[in-house]
């Protein structure tokens, strides 16, 4: 009942409203320690060539290499904030107690997991396939019932 509320009041809100409210469901979430595959409570990285997407802490405002990444509201975010230093914190690089692990199994920071390959599904029906045949199948049907041959 919280989160429809909540929703109804970010339709309403001004933008710095809304913006109190995505924290707040965003902390929420975090407070739950249940991981965060989508990373709807961090910031994603944009796309590069030989890296996965990066999920950084939500309070960065963004998972990039900015110039002040490593001090965002006055702490050593270095490693929450600064997209090469979060990708670089992953497990299997960094030290066991300290790496980050993918999103699937944490909160952010995490590194996303690799995206699958969509593949267009078969071709469904639709109404237009058979739409000059429509009448006949229904005269057909009608009759049917009707006890017509």
């Amino acid at each position: 009942m919280q989160r429809i509320v909540a929703l109804a009041v970010l339709a309403r809100s001004s933008d710095a409203n809304v913006d109190f409210m995505k924290d707040m469901l965003a902390r929420n979430r975090e407070s739950s320690a249940l991981p965060d595959p989508q990373c709807h409570t961090g910031h994603i990285s944009l796309p590069g060539e030989d890296t996965p997407l990066i999920c950084c802490a939500g309070y960065c405002g963004e998972c990039s290499d900015y110039p002040t990444c490593a001090s965002v509201r006055g702490q050593d975010s270095k490693n929450a904030c600064c997209k090469t230093d979060v990708y670089n914190m992953r497990c299997g690089e960094a030290p066991a107690n300290v790496c980050l692990k993918s999103c699937s199994e944490s909160v952010p920071p995490c590194i996303m997991d690799e995206k699958e390959e969509f593949v267009m599904p078969d071709p469904v029906r639709k109404a237009g396939d058979d739409c000059d045949k429509a009448e006949d199948i229904w005269d057909k049907k009608a009759d049917s019932a009707m006890g017509n041959k």
